[in-house]
């Protein structure tokens, strides 16, 4: 029987420059991959990876903005939302904890430089 495991998702951006800046400072890691204003990876361990992709350049049916919700995970979701606050980008709602869960998930969800919805998520294994 093959084998499939997750290697990687990526999101659509206008502005490569200004999306890899806001990546680096959330992430707290430098691009490893980059083509020109085509695509750019970030290596996030355990062989995944998170891209940014110029639709532009590939083909012109790619929407940016809001086209896949990424969920980073971390372990104090209220210093990321702090350390990326101050970037300008729009917030969607700041940290809370979920009461529907049973077991710790906090979270908060902001759009990126390019528009795209992300997730930032604090939770127990």
């Amino acid at each position: 029987m093959a084998e499939i495991k997750f290697d990687h998702t990526y999101v659509s951006v206008e502005d490569m420059d200004r999306a890899i800046a806001f990546y680096e400072t959330l992430l707290g890691k430098k691009v490893v991959h980059r083509e020109e204003d085509t695509w750019a990876d970030f290596d996030l361990g355990n062989g995944c990876y998170f891209g940014l992709i110029n639709p532009s350049v590939l083909e012109a049916k790619r929407k940016v903005g809001n086209n896949c919700i990424p969920v980073f995970r971390t372990d104090d979701a209220d210093e990321i939302f702090n350390k990326i606050k101050g970037l300008g980008v729009k917030i969607f709602h700041e940290p809370k904890t979920l009461d529907y869960t049973d077991y710790f998930y906090r979270v908060f969800l902001c759009y990126d430089t390019e528009g795209n919805l992300i997730e930032v998520a604090q939770y127990e294994d």
